[in-house]
């Protein structure tokens, strides 16, 4: 009769340990919602201003459609001394605080005469952090001499931002 009793203490023993070390696996493995978020650096152009143009026509800058590049265009520099103003906004939406490594300028049309140039925004060491937004103006100036009456000039800028360490 005592071997009965050990052989039930031992098995009713057996299914505690089972159940109890089912129930920690489980705990363990079924762990949500404390993992760290992700970071990434994600930098565009939120807004273009009003436009202000002196001896000029039909100015335009547009953001892309991924907010990754702005197209400004001067179609109608009419003079010397002609210009065009775009105010425009990059605003960084990612996690990480960034700096601007360069400004990319792709030309469509360019003249010697036409200078290009950015106040507000330059490759420094000012850091951009998240939610952070920065107002810039681009310039677009007919300075020198030119044979043609009017002149025009469209480009693309981009920006390139690394991660601050």
């Amino acid at each position: 009769m005592k071997k009965q009793y050990i052989i039930i203490v031992l098995v009713v023993l057996c299914i505690i340990v089972l159940a109890t070390g089912y129930n920690i696996f489980r705990t363990n493995v079924d762990v949500k919602k404390n993992t760290a978020p992700a970071k990434y650096m994600d930098v565009i152009f939120s807004k273009i201003g009003v436009i202000e143009e002196s001896n000029s026509t039909e100015a335009s800058a547009v953001i892309s459609r991924d907010r990754k590049n702005v197209t400004i265009s001067a179609p109608n520099l009419m003079v010397k001394g002609a210009y065009v103003k775009y105010p425009i906004s990059v605003m960084n939406i990612g996690t990480i605080p960034v700096k601007l490594r360069y400004i990319n300028q792709v030309s469509y049309s360019s003249f010697n005469a036409i200078t290009v140039t950015y106040d507000g925004i330059a490759v420094t060491d000012a850091v951009l952090y998240p939610g952070d937004e920065k107002d810039f103006t681009v310039l677009v100036k007919w300075t020198g001499d030119l044979y043609n009456e009017t002149e025009n000039l469209s480009f693309v800028i981009s920006f390139n931002y690394i991660q601050v360490k």
